[in-house]
């Protein structure tokens, strides 16, 4: 069900970018708000988005027992399997979050490996005495649905190794790339962006715990590029397209209450946006 509709939005955004010839004008700075926005969902928790799966990698340092289980993600179902001759945990999870009637909404799968090396390297089974995590996505899909539009990730590949297991806060490094579909709505009408994301993680730093948790305490540095065609349909006015090919960078400042907030560098200026759920402020 969940591919099915994603293959809908992603039919409806291919159609409307077919619309008009592509526009290589500047960017204006509603375009560039536009593309933080994408960013932005792209790296949300709730969205299932970059921050989601290193939480996720980072709960599989909680148990002390070596329990794969504690590598569970809040709303999920997973299947797991062990291949003792690779030393590869793979997990399939199948999550949803919120009211699918209501005014936010996710749902997304995941199909996943990780493995448990020691100080040498070597993968062992259990998360005890190990030194660190290497964890892959090797599929996923997702929608988020909110007041202001939709998010649908389309494919999904990482590559995490997770480190500093016995801290309070362990820290990724690693890889990923998405492609994904957002519409915006909003007074500009309707946007839709057709996006490639690539993006890498610096020590970004997260407890050993789900993603509830690190709305309050993520660190760290993403940084990456976006690549998206985006089409802008005013409600009064003719659709045209325009394409965008932004590097980006995301840190994690405090907020002021005691949370988190993504700021987000893209095209010569600086937005924040919820750690949360990607809605950008302003």
């Amino acid at each position: 069900m969940l591919r099915a509709r994603l293959f809908a939005v992603a039919a409806l955004a291919l159609t409307l970018s077919a619309c008009d010839a592509v526009d290589t004008a500047s960017l204006s700075d509603d375009d560039l708000a536009d593309a933080a926005t994408a960013v932005a969902n792209a790296v949300a928790l709730d969205a299932g988005g970059v921050l989601e799966d290193a939480a996720a990698g980072a709960a599989l340092a909680a148990s002390a027992d070596g329990n794969a289980r504690h590598g569970d993600r809040p709303g999920c179902r997973a299947e797991r399997t062990y291949d003792e001759a690779a030393g590869l945990w793979t997990a399939v999870a199948d999550c949803e979050r919120g009211d699918p009637d209501g005014a936010f909404y996710a749902s997304f799968e995941r199909t996943s490996t990780y493995r448990f090396l020691d100080a040498a390297g070597q993968p062992q089974p259990s998360r005890e005495g190990a030194a660190t995590i290497e964890q892959a996505v090797l599929s996923g899909a997702s929608l988020m649905r909110s007041p202001r539009g939709t998010h649908a990730l389309l494919s999904l590949a990482s590559a995490l190794t997770i480190s500093d297991l016995e801290a309070d806060l362990v820290t990724v490094n690693g890889t990923v790339q998405r492609a994904a579909t957002d519409t915006l709505r909003g007074r500009r009408g309707e946007r839709t962006l057709a996006y490639e994301l690539d993006a890498t993680l610096s020590d970004v730093r997260g407890p050993r715990a789900t993603s509830r948790h690190w709305r309050t305490a993520v660190d760290g540095t993403i940084s990456g590029t976006l690549r998206a065609t985006l089409t802008r349909t005013p409600a009064d006015g003719e659709t045209d397209t325009v394409e965008i090919d932004e590097a980006f960078t995301i840190t994690f400042p405090l907020d002021g209450a005691g949370g988190r907030v993504a700021e987000i560098v893209l095209g010569g200026r600086r937005f924040r946006a919820d750690v949360e759920t990607g809605e950008v402020e302003g």
